[in-house]
């Protein structure tokens, strides 16, 4: 069997997880990828290990503990005045159980370490969250730039026409040398536009690679629908900030910060009380002989003991802990509350963005058909001789204007939702499936077509 170039070897790996980046471009796929790919994700998903073992550890602490001690020595001993010398060994193994019967501390302790765990987990949640909502408008920013990039491309195409038209009329004599001048200038201006697009959708593309772990040419060839918008009630804001307030994960963590934060205080206050051990020891011993004796000796011994510690004092430090852990349960509840207020200021203002985009979206659809009819009348006019070029020109331009604004406040009205199902904890598999079920083809030449988009 022929042995493949070390070359192709060592790029196999990197052209096998290019082919399976490309070949996930739905929504949910993407979403799936980005969320496994995340850096932020896998650190919590870390910490929540980190957590589930602390948990183990406050656990482990009610049960039993066991040491074994070995000892063995070796002596040589030299008696005067004779000076002889006497070496012997000794050899001792020791076995030491301990129970704990009473512990005060460690109930507080393996409760801190279950609020911790749950909020390890909310910080996970929040983290995937954050990774949708980064995806989500890394996506929408990437359909936004392109639909720019169309727009000025197809405003480009008019200007170009309509100068065209322009130089004609000025060979006719129809037209004056001003006119020809200022559609050149139009036509200018209107490449500089496509190719800062360019750079934008370039740009774009970059950062939607990076959030969803690799390339995604599939998608770039979708866009969402001209008629899909989210379902927003307009009267539903008190219902988000309800859910916000039960659901979600940031402010989830605030909450059982604090709990960790009292656990810890009663842990730091109850160190002055008494602990109460069962203890038992087993000794197996053996020696060659000792300074006194010169017989050997072997035995055993075993020992079934309680005890009792009653702290006493501790220079201070122990009330020193209660006081640190107080301060720190005042700044975690601080933290709740800002927490709370935070949410409740970002779902307000992502409601009011979503429904702000959705209504200009609406109002910015009946103007672009309105202006697709104005420049229709405008190029009639003009080819009857009873509007100017620069009329036509100005005409395309509102026109296009008005598909840009359109084409931004619907992405705008997605990633607005996006981001308050997000601050709500209701982010998931459902939304990225109802948004790739409005995804369509795309289609570029659309753009420049105000015949076609003027419902006549």
């Amino acid at each position: 069997m022929p042995r493949l170039p070390s070359s192709l070897v060592i790029l196999a790996p990197a052209l096998l997880l290019c082919a399976a980046a490309a070949s996930a471009q739905t929504l949910p796929e993407l979403a799936a990828r980005a969320l496994d790919a995340d850096p932020a994700v896998r650190a919590s998903s870390a910490s929540m290990r980190a957590a589930e073992e602390r948990l183990f550890q406050a656990k482990a602490a009610y049960g039993p503990t066991a040491n074994l001690t070995a000892t063995t020595n070796e002596t040589r001993y030299r008696e005067a005045p004779a000076g002889e010398m006497r070496p012997f060994k000794s050899d001792q193994y020791v076995v030491q159980v301990n129970q704990p019967l009473w512990r005060g501390a460690l109930y507080p302790a393996m409760q801190a370490a279950r609020s911790q765990l749950e909020q390890a987990d909310s910080a996970l949640m929040q983290a995937r969250l954050e990774a949708q909502q980064r995806l989500a408008e890394a996506v929408l920013e990437v359909f936004k730039a392109r639909d720019v990039l169309a727009h000025a491309t197809a405003l480009r195409e008019a200007y170009g026409e309509q100068l065209a038209a322009a130089r004609r009329s000025f060979q006719v004599g129809r037209a004056a040398a001003p006119e020809v001048r200022e559609a050149e200038a139009r036509v200018d201006n209107a490449v500089a536009q496509v190719l800062a697009a360019e750079a934008e959708l370039d740009l774009r593309q970059q950062v939607l690679a990076e959030v969803a772990a690799g390339p995604t040419p599939a998608l770039l060839a979708r866009a969402v629908a001209a008629e899909a918008l989210p379902p927003l009630p307009a009267d539903s804001v008190l219902a988000w900030l309800s859910r916000a307030e039960a659901e979600s994960p940031s402010l989830r963590q605030a909450r059982l910060a604090v709990e960790a934060a009292e656990a810890e205080t009663r842990k730091a206050s109850l160190a002055h009380a008494p602990t109460v051990d069962i203890n038992y020891n087993y000794t197996h011993s053996k020696d060659t002989g000792t300074v006194t004796s010169i017989f050997p000796r072997r035995g055993t011994s075993s020992a079934v003991g309680a005890t009792l510690t009653i702290p006493l004092f501790a220079s201070g430090a122990t009330q020193s802990k209660v006081a640190e852990t107080l301060a720190l349960r005042d700044k975690a509840a601080g933290e709740l509350d800002l927490a709370r207020r935070t949410l409740v200021i970002g779902v307000r203002q992502a409601f009011v963005a979503t429904l702000s985009a959705l209504s200009q979206a609406r109002a910015l659809g009946t103007a672009e058909r309105s202006q697709a009819l104005s420049v229709r009348a405008n190029q009639r006019g003009f080819e009857v001789g009873i509007k100017t070029n620069a009329d036509v020109l100005e005409a395309q331009g509102k026109l296009f204007e008005a598909r840009r604004d359109l084409s931004r406040a619907r992405h705008d009205a997605w990633a607005s939702y996006f981001r308050l199902r997000a601050l709500a904890g209701a982010l998931g598999e459902g939304d990225w499936q109802a948004l790739d079920a409005q995804l369509v083809a795309h289609q570029p030449n659309e753009m420049g077509r105000a015949r076609d988009r003027s419902g006549s």
